[in-house]
């Protein structure tokens, strides 16, 4: 099976032209974490595109994994390079042991997203019912630690009434302890699983499809916290407490927490970052930050719901590993029809925008061309912090390397 891959696409002297803001000089003095020197500009180099869109990249056993959605023509994939990358990485496709998606044919286009989870990286996706039961698309398979290939891990998630059966999708899922958490079926549901999502148990919501966005959550101590949008246009962020085993609520009561007005800011993430007392809450428009285990929250990055300059839906944060309080917050300016891009250097009180130095900044909104999307950020242990992109919303995949700067 061949796959589009083409790494080195930009020369390096077309790369500092077309991506880069200061290629080269070297800082000569400060240096990061792991005692890399730090630039003093950041820039940023193409590692890898191809014709369809790159959904998320994640780092395990020595490589980088990325998936791919599917287009007119060609199915889902996931591709492996052996790390550290760089343009002329070799990529190679991975078996997906039944769990691809076939091209679009009369459907939209579907992107798989990969999710690491202790060891174990699994992969969620839209899965469609089809017309021979023998042969059905999976909504979650998993690949555990060595293993070459990926297997359906959606039996569970298998939910029957007195006319159908569905299998429910979920958008995200996370490992807290021994337990695994998830948001299938989308709505207010909160799933819990003790057995590594062979079976699941509802936490909240209930165990059937909902018509809602998937809920956003992060389990924090013995809370948890959830934020969405159900009904449409009504954001919320809550948190409940936890049973003693995890796996349920202690109570259906909401514990008590202090946040800005959202108005319909639908929530986009949730996620501890750099200590056991911050947490950060994507938004469209801005993002949140608590500094007390998420019992209460403030805007750190807010623009108005009409009238700003830009609109950010702010859906991908990374924290670096050897410099905690330098953060990387990538999404959408919804707005202008822009990728967006930010780096905060100190624990998220300012920011500094370098939404144009990424690929499709610069292209026209409108007509016929496609809005260009950040999907995924992740850091290699060498610092290098990866960005896969979609230069035409759904198409067009770039994986890219952001080199921060002090500037």
């Amino acid at each position: 099976m061949q796959h589009h891959i083409t790494p080195g696409v930009l020369a390096a002297a077309a790369a500092c032209a077309l991506l880069l803001a200061g290629c080269g000089g070297d800082s000569g003095g400060q240096l990061d974490g792991g005692g890399a020197q730090i630039p003093d500009v950041s820039r940023i180099d193409l590692l890898a595109s191809d014709a369809r869109g790159m959904e998320s990249v994640v780092l395990k056993d020595g490589a980088a994994f990325v998936s791919l959605s599917n287009s007119a023509t060609q199915g889902t994939a996931v591709i492996k390079a052996a790390l550290p990358l760089s343009s002329a990485s070799n990529w190679t496709p991975v078996a997906l042991g039944g769990c691809a998606l076939g091209p679009v044919g009369d459907f939209i286009v579907r992107a798989p997203k990969l999710r690491m989870a202790g060891d174990t990286l699994w992969l969620i996706q839209p899965w469609t019912e089809g017309p021979d039961p023998a042969v059905q698309e999976h909504s979650a398979c998993t690949m555990a630690a060595q293993a070459a290939s990926f297997a359906p891990r959606d039996a569970g998630l298998r939910a029957c009434n007195e006319y159908f059966c569905s299998t429910l999708d979920m958008s995200d899922i996370k490992l807290s302890g021994t337990r695994l958490y998830s948001n299938a079926g989308a709505g207010l549901n909160l799933f819990g699983s003790s057995d590594g999502g062979a079976t699941w148990r509802v936490l909240r919501g209930q165990f059937d499809a909902m018509m809602c966005t998937h809920t956003s959550f992060q389990v924090v101590g013995e809370r948890v916290l959830v934020g969405g949008e159900c009904p449409l246009d009504f954001a919320f962020l809550e948190a409940y407490q936890l049973s003693a085993d995890g796996l349920s609520l202690a109570s259906q009561d909401k514990l008590a927490l202090t946040v800005p007005a959202l108005q319909n800011r639908n929530i986009q993430f949730i996620e501890q970052v750099g200590g056991a007392q911050r947490v950060f809450v994507g938004v469209e428009g801005g993002l949140l930050r608590s500094e007390d285990g998420g019992k209460s929250f403030k805007f750190v990055i807010h623009h108005p719901v009409e009238g700003g300059r830009i609109y950010p839906y702010v859906k991908s944060i990374l924290a670096l590993k050897g410099r905690p309080d330098t953060l990387v917050v990538s999404g959408f300016d919804k707005k202008n029809a822009k990728p967006y891009l930010a780096v905060s250097r100190d624990g998220g009180t300012s920011w500094q925008e370098l939404s144009s130095m990424l690929p499709g900044y610069s292209q026209p909104p409108g007509g016929d061309t496609k809005a260009a999307i950040p999907t995924s950020l992740a850091e290699d242990a060498q610092g290098r912090v990866l960005i896969t992109l979609n230069e035409r919303e759904d198409g067009q995949g770039r994986l890219l390397q952001l080199t921060l700067g002090r500037r």
